[in-house]
C-alpha cells in the first residue's frame, strides 16, 4: 500500500473488529493503511488462534502467523502484511496518537466523552462502531456521509439497525412519502454470550431515537422499534413496516425498489431477493439488509398504503458499512 495513505489503528478484535478486518483485507485498494491492532481481551496468541480457527468470518484463504509482537498476514492479491499487535488497556497503548484514525470497535468507549481522549498526537478522528451519544456527527453511509463536518473529531457510524433502516426509509419517503414506521428486530448474540442469554430478552434499541434524529420527516411519536435479543448465533431478522402517504401498486413499488437496489441509490446497501432462502443463506452478505420480495405485502388504505418488508441482516457484517464510511470520509479529505 502506498505510504501516503491515511493510517488507522483498530481498537477491538471482537465480532465487529473481526468482520472489519475481513472486509479490509478484501479491499487491497481501500485507501486506508492499518498500522496496528490492539485489544484488551485477546493476547497475540489468542488473536492468532481466533483468526486461524474462525469460521465466521473465515480467514482460511490467508496464511497467518505471529512474529515479534506482530500479526503477519499473507493473502493472495495483497502485499504481505505485518501488523503490530498490542494487548492491553487502550490508554496505555504505544500506538495511542500514532494513526490518523482511531477505529473504536471495542464497544467500551461508545460515547463522546469516553472516545474524545483518543484525539491526541496525530489522531484527528475517532469513528465509533455504535451509536454514540455526544458524538460530533452520526454519519450513515449512503444517507448523509457526504455532509461530513471537518471540525468533527468523534464520529459514529450509527449501528447495524440504523444502517439497515435509514437509507431505505429515506428512499421510500422520497418516492411515496412515509407517514410513520415500525421496525421489528430479532437479534442474535455472540456464541460466548449464550450462557448468559438463556431466554429471549426485550431490549431498548438505539434506532428508536436515532431514526427520527437522522430522518426529520419521521416524528418520534410515529416511530417504534420492537427489539428482541434471542439465544441464537445466526443471521438476524429485521422486519420493516411503513405507512405511505401515496397509493401505489404493490408490484410497481417492488419493481422500483429492486431497481433502486440493483442500479439506483440503494445499490450495495440492500438487495431484494425473490424468495426467502432462510437466515443461514444470508451469512456474510455485505448488504445492510436483504429484503424478501416473496414475503413483502402492500395493503391499500383509505389514504396511501401499508408496506410490510421482511428482511434478514448479518448484523455483525455491518462492519462493511463502517469500512464504506471510513473510505468515503478519507476521499473527502477527513
Amino acid at each position: 500500500m502506498a505510504g501516503n495513505y491515511p493510517t488507522a489503528m483498530l481498537h477491538g478484535l471482537g465480532r465487529f473488529g473481526l468482520h472489519w478486518l475481513r472486509a479490509w483485507l478484501d479491499r487491497p485498494e481501500s485507501g486506508v493503511r492499518l498500522i496496528a491492532i490492539q485489544d484488551v481481551h485477546h493476547s497475540l496468541a489468542s488473536a492468532l488462534r481466533m483468526l486461524q480457527g474462525e469460521a465466521k468470518p473465515s480467514f482460511a484463504d490467508c496464511a497467518i502467523r505471529a512474529e515479534d509482537n506482530c500479526l503477519c498476514i499473507l493473502k493472495r492479491g495483497r502485499k504481505a502484511l505485518r501488523i503490530p499487535y498490542w494487548h492491553g488497556p487502550a490508554m496505555t497503548s504505544p500506538w495511542l496518537g500514532q494513526a490518523d484514525w482511531w477505529l473504536e470497535c471495542s464497544g467500551a468507549f461508545s460515547n463522546g466523552v469516553a472516545s474524545r481522549p483518543f484525539l491526541l498526537g496525530r489522531t484527528r478522528r475517532v469513528i465509533v462502531s455504535a451509536t454514540c451519544p455526544g458524538a460530533d456527527q452520526t454519519l450513515v453511509f449512503g444517507h448523509n456521509d457526504t455532509t461530513f463536518d471537518h471540525a468533527a473529531g468523534v464520529l459514529s457510524y450509527g449501528s447495524c439497525t440504523v444502517n439497515a433502516f435509514v437509507p431505505l426509509a429515506a428512499w421510500l419517503h422520497a418516492e411515496y412519502g412515509v407517514v410513520d414506521a415500525e421496525v421489528g428486530v430479532i437479534h442474535n448474540v455472540p456464541a460466548y454470550k449464550l450462557s448468559t442469554h438463556a431466554h429471549p430478552q426485550r431490549r431498548a434499541c438505539t434506532l428508536e431515537a436515532e431514526g427520527p434524529r437522522l430522518l426529520p420527516f419521521l416524528l418520534p411519536e410515529r416511530f417504534r422499534v420492537d427489539y428482541v435479543l434471542i439465544p441464537y448465533t445466526g443471521v438476524s431478522l429485521i422486519d420493516f413496516r411503513f405507512d405511505l402517504a401515496r397509493a401505489v401498486d404493490e408490484a410497481l413499488l417492488l419493481d422500483a425498489l429492486e431497481h433502486a437496489c440493483v442500479a439506483g441509490p440503494l445499490q450495495g446497501l440492500y438487495a431484494l431477493d425473490a424468495r426467502d432462502a432462510a437466515p443461514p443463506a444470508y451469512a456474510m452478505r455485505a448488504e445492510s439488509a436483504v429484503l424478501l420480495r416473496q414475503r413483502a405485502r402492500l395493503r391499500a388504505r383509505l389514504r396511501g398504503g401499508r408496506l410490510v418488508l421482511p428482511a434478514c441482516f448479518d448484523n455483525e457484517n455491518s462492519a462493511t458499512r463502517y469500512l464504506d464510511l471510513l473510505e468515503s470520509l478519507v476521499l473527502q479529505g477527513a
